[in-house]
């Protein structure tokens, strides 16, 4: 198991778990876990999800995580 802390910002935070603070949470997951896994554990839809950054480097959903990741989940923004 690995335990890693993840940010949701904006309307992804109605994606974290009930008691969470602000969209930020930990999770301990099985080993080899990657973020798509974490975003379809999450049920984030994926035209929700826009980018995601991990310990502050842009990082893809093939990515695995790795214990004391730092996970940030951004939706796209839409303006002009």
């Amino acid at each position: 198991m690995v335990t890693v802390e993840v940010h949701l910002f904006a309307n992804l935070r109605k994606y974290a778990p009930p008691g969470s603070s602000q969209g930020a949470f930990t999770l301990r997951l099985q080993e080899g876990t990657t973020l798509g896994d974490l975003l379809r554990e999450l049920g984030i839809p994926e035209k929700e999800f826009k980018q995601a950054f991990v310990n502050r480097l842009r990082r893809g959903e093939d990515y695995t995580l790795q214990e004391g990741d730092r996970v940030a989940l951004f939706s796209p923004i839409a303006g002009g």
